[in-house]
């Protein structure tokens, strides 16, 4: 195997190949509490996710608490929740496929990601 002068390709017979080059590891706040070996070794995180319950789909897929609040449910590809919040949503659905559009000057980006979700 040659590598050329880059770095971030190797010659092997079967042809060329791009390889990752180093990385600077920088310094962050991340706790590691253990590690898993799949695809390779992954650091396991500290958080503060309250896991509830756990799903059997393609593997084990943890379900976290929440403060989402359902008030309805809707059968399109699979039962969907309908969730109720405080975002301001504009009335008229005529665009976009009928769905809701909210303003692009929204303070509380949490609130966002969880109506999208």
């Amino acid at each position: 195997m040659e590598e050329n002068n880059q770095g971030n390709t190797e010659q092997t017979s079967s042809g060329t190949i791009v390889v990752a080059g180093q990385r600077p590891i920088g310094s962050n706040s991340l706790q590691v509490a253990g590690t898993v070996s799949i695809a390779g070794s992954r650091p396991i995180s500290t958080s503060n996710l309250q896991v509830v319950e756990t799903y059997n789909s393609m593997g084990i897929r943890p379900i976290a608490s929440n403060t989402f609040r359902v008030v309805d449910n809707i059968n399109l590809s699979g039962m969907r929740p309908i969730g109720s919040s405080a975002l301001v949503v504009s009335e008229n659905y005529s665009v976009f496929g009928n769905r809701p559009v909210a303003s692009n000057t929204i303070d509380d980006s949490d609130l966002l990601m969880g109506f999208l979700d």
